[in-house]
């Protein structure tokens, strides 16, 4: 089952000015998975493909009320954000019920060649939650990360994007996704940036107060 959320003009107003027409902003696709359990793919928008996604920084990535799965080769750890554990291994992990981030690698069969890392602002990077302000970067720039054709997810936005990360999470709670973004056309061009937040509604509105992420920031 998939679910496809909206931004409403009132949210619209509370997203932080995007720095270049090229990033379009966030977006992402929401599904149920063979565990019952509730997932969102988050990827970054551009409405060219030739833009270069190389880092997300300043995050807030949250799910009101409780916190997100992991099922990778660390679990017994509490599980890490680091998509290079994110493998498949029949009775021990399974990435499509494990939450990472990443910066357009892929995972499962493709971990072991993921070059995304985390920043210091993670810690070890274990745990159900992401700390406010942390964010993750392609650590291989020479493999660039080039925006791939996209579209329709929670605001129905087409053009080329970069995935950015897979959340799961138990139940019916509201998920909400806000950063910054670094960006490029490639080797030796100009580093961009742009920000915005993306969040199911109407009900993330009515839980988390009218700006989401921004406010749970603000009262923290």
């Amino acid at each position: 089952m998939t679910t496809n959320f909206m931004l409403t003009s009132a949210t619209a107003l509370l997203i932080t000015g995007v720095a270049s027409a090229d990033f379009i902003g966030f977006d992402g696709f929401s599904s149920t998975n063979s565990q019952g359990n509730s997932v969102v793919q988050m990827y970054a928008v551009f409405d060219n493909a030739d833009a270069v996604a190389l880092n997300i920084f300043n995050a807030d990535v949250y799910v009101a009320g409780g916190e997100f799965i992991h099922n990778d080769v660390q679990v017994g750890a509490g599980g890490t954000w680091s998509p290079n554990a994110s493998l498949d291994i029949p009775g021990f992990a399974d990435s499509s019920n494990d939450s990472y981030v990443t910066i357009g690698y892929g995972v499962g069969a493709e971990a072991a060649t993921n070059g995304t890392s985390l920043d210091p602002g993670f810690g070890a990077g274990l745990g159900g939650t992401i700390p406010t302000g942390a964010g993750w970067f392609n650590g291989n720039p020479p493999n660039e990360q080039v925006a791939s054709e996209f579209g329709g997810g929670f605001n129905g936005r087409s053009g080329y994007a970069v995935m950015l990360g897979q959340f799961v999470w138990s139940g019916g709670l509201f998920f909400c996704f806000e950063g910054e973004i670094g960006y490029n056309r490639g080797a030796g061009t100009e580093v961009e940036f742009g920000s915005d937040i993306c969040f199911p509604t109407p009900g993330t509105l009515a839980l988390l107060g009218l700006g989401g992420c921004a406010t749970r920031r603000r009262r923290g």
